[in-house]
């Protein structure tokens, strides 16, 4: 019998249309010889939908489709097994899974939203777990887990909308002792959503405005012009770190959403990604140390993709953010380890599958004789 693969994938997030990209082009990867794969949609309501059309683009230009055709599904543990039961009167068992595969992206749902929720009914899943999606979701968590770790992040600034109500003045004064130009950002959305570039500080109050509508906690850091961008993914494999190569990204402006979605071929002379990165002996190993220091600083799994800046003028390297699940998985970068987009996966699965394992031996429960004996005056009593 085949290992059944519960794919989820959509979601309430601003970037539910990447998540969907994603989960297509993984699950037309996963090795179908040796498991099955069942995609499990959340649709921006949270209506859950599972169905073989699903696997395909095409069904999401109308939604209508999926509404009338998919399966609304919700996912259950019943009696140890995960089932995916039909909504309605009549609920039915429309499949069952073995393991689930989060392919999500963005706030509600990258951030520990859907592992905590499979973590609640026991549902092993592929990944990184809740504590270090939700710590990697959110750029201040990031930092401040990296600094802690001695490892380098750019200066910065962050509050959160109400702090900014309370005492706006304060919180330019700390801004104050940054250099110009900044770049704002919603501390917990990905995918370069929100972020503003702020050259003077007469633009600085309407471009807070802007970000604090999209996330009520703020990061501003100063941005680097003079810069080169890197980024490195990392992979956990039979308790070993694989590092893939080093891509650069060379754009004249920060990376914005649509930059998510490009490809290869895409006819644009201001953006273009080189992998390998044509740098320097010394500057790939710092690169390839840093990354498989920051994974293991915040308690990784699976593929992360580590992004980094490089300040030509200083000649430093800073971390810049860390993805828990990379759009596309960032299964280019494994190429040239010859390591393809199958063998990636089946490598993330494996792990899931040995964590299942070592979860077995686990203490999972704490016998203790003396609540048998509390009685309802004694909770009344509790301090």
């Amino acid at each position: 019998m085949k290992l059944s693969i519960g794919v989820i994938f959509g979601g309430k997030s601003l970037e539910h249309e990447l998540s969907i990209l994603t989960a297509i082009q993984a699950m037309d990867n996963i090795d179908k010889e040796r498991y099955e794969v069942i995609p499990i949609y959340i649709a921006e309501d949270l209506t859950i939908y599972s169905g073989g059309m699903l696997r395909y683009i095409d069904s999401y230009k109308d939604f209508n489709l999926i509404n009338r055709y998919a399966k609304k599904v919700n996912l259950i543990n019943k009696n140890g097994k995960f089932i995916l039961q039909t909504t309605g009167l009549f609920k039915k068992e429309y499949k069952e899974i073995h393991l689930a595969f989060p392919i999500v992206h963005g706030k509600n749902t990258e951030d520990g939203g859907i592992v905590g929720y499979l973590e609640t009914l026991g549902i092993p899943f592929v990944g990184s777990d809740i504590y270090a999606s939700s710590a990697c979701q959110d750029k201040v968590f990031t930092k401040q887990i990296l600094e802690a770790n001695n490892l380098p992040v750019t200066d910065y600034v962050h509050f959160t909308d109400n702090d900014y109500r309370i005492d706006k003045e304060e919180i330019f004064k700390k801004i104050d002792k940054l250099s110009y130009p900044l770049i704002v950002k919603p501390a917990r959305l990905g995918s370069s959503i929100g972020i503003e570039l702020v050259n003077r500080k007469e633009e600085l109050e309407s471009s807070l405005a802007k970000v604090m509508q999209k996330d009520d906690r703020v990061l501003v850091e100063e941005y680097i012009s003079d810069r080169r961008e890197y980024n490195m993914a990392v992979l956990l494999s039979k308790g070993k770190l694989i590092g893939s190569v080093i891509e650069e990204i060379n754009k004249d402006e920060p990376c914005d959403y649509y930059d998510k979605y490009r490809k290869d071929d895409d006819n644009d002379d201001t953006y273009k990604r080189t992998y390998p990165a044509s740098i320097s002996k010394t500057l790939t190993e710092e690169i390839e140390k840093t990354s498989k220091e920051a994974y293991k600083a915040l308690s990784l799994n699976g593929v992360a993709r580590i992004d980094y800046i490089y300040d030509n003028k200083k000649k430093k390297l800073y971390i810049n953010e860390i993805n828990t699940i990379p759009n596309f998985f960032s299964h280019h970068l494994f190429e040239d380890k010859n390591i393809d987009y199958r063998e990636l996966l089946g490598i993330m699965i494996k792990e899931a599958i040995d964590k299942i394992h070592k979860a077995d031996t686990m203490i999972k429960s704490v016998d203790d004789e003396s609540f048998k004996n509390v009685t309802s005056k004694d909770i009344k009593d509790m301090k």
